[in-house]
């Protein structure tokens, strides 16, 4: 049965990539222009599991998918790493110097800077929707002063030329995916638990929250503030732990968590992906 998968982004994003190293070729990608769009799709039925990126290795947090977690009560049953290596897409026949407008997703942008101020330092930056839309925009334009940053799935699709291949400044260019469903899924296998903590506004109260953790030498991989809406100066806690939700040490310190009355939600337990 093919599955159907919503993401942000179009095809060849790198949004799209990710949900096929995960789910595999044999599925229906669902096409969103935000992140909000994606869960309304898996809200509504019309797609099984949307796939969204929640983190950057060197542009951290994406706190959008943070907010619409707790917005949406969704399950994270999955995670994938995507090394993100960016290409200059051009209509075939361009050189470098044709070059006047660059068009990417804004994070796409400013990965490249370095390239850009060396090979492009007048060249317009303007920001679209997403990398992969913006090679089918400059596609449709037909206009040599127009390049995309983008990945070479994008340039292929669209039958158009990379001028130049890893254009990032950094190679340890990493994004982490989450896939996320209605459905609950409880996997035996599980060896990492997401969840959001919330404490009391008591001194101390955040250290003691880690602190039953740290007593069993549960590693936390991941700590994550975001503000509560209406409460200005209040925070919720998003924690990647280590753990199953079948481990006996795991269960242990969320009942020690619950003597401390913080309200904990469990947003998914699922296996760890490879980083690689």
């Amino acid at each position: 049965m093919i599955k159907k998968i919503a993401i942000q982004g179009e095809k060849a994003s790198f949004h799209d990539i990710a949900a096929q190293k995960y789910f595999g070729p044999n599925i229906e990608i669902i096409c969103c222009e935000t992140f909000k769009d994606s869960f309304n799709i898996v809200e509504s039925g019309d797609a099984e599991y949307a796939l969204c990126a929640i983190e950057n290795s060197l542009f951290g947090s994406i706190n959008e998918t943070y907010d619409l977690l707790v917005k949406f009560n969704f399950v994270i049953v999955g995670e994938v790493f995507l090394r993100i290596s960016q290409s200059l897409i051009v209509l075939p026949g361009t050189k470098l110097q044709d070059i006047k407008e660059v068009y990417s997703h804004p994070v796409a942008i400013a990965q490249c800077e370095d390239f850009l101020d060396k090979h492009l330092p007048i060249a317009k930056r303007l920001e679209y929707y997403d990398t992969a839309a913006s090679v089918e925009m400059i596609r449709n334009r037909k206009d040599k002063k127009n390049a995309a940053i983008a990945s070479s799935s994008a340039a292929k699709l669209y039958d158009l030329k990379i001028l130049k291949e890893g254009i990032e400044t950094n190679k340890q260019n990493y994004t982490r995916f989450v896939v996320i469903t209605k459905k609950p899924i409880f996997n035996e296998a599980a060896n990492k638990t997401s969840l959001i903590i919330r404490t009391n506004n008591n001194p101390g109260s955040l250290y003691r929250a880690l602190g039953v953790f740290a007593e069993r030498s549960i590693n936390i991989s991941k700590l994550q503030s975001r503000p509560i809406i209406g409460k200005a100066w209040h925070y919720i806690f998003y924690l990647d732990i280590d753990k199953g939700l079948n481990d006996k040490e795991l269960i242990d310190a969320f009942n020690d968590l619950k003597v401390q009355k913080c309200e904990l939600k469990i947003l998914g337990s699922y296996l760890s992906g490879n980083k690689t």
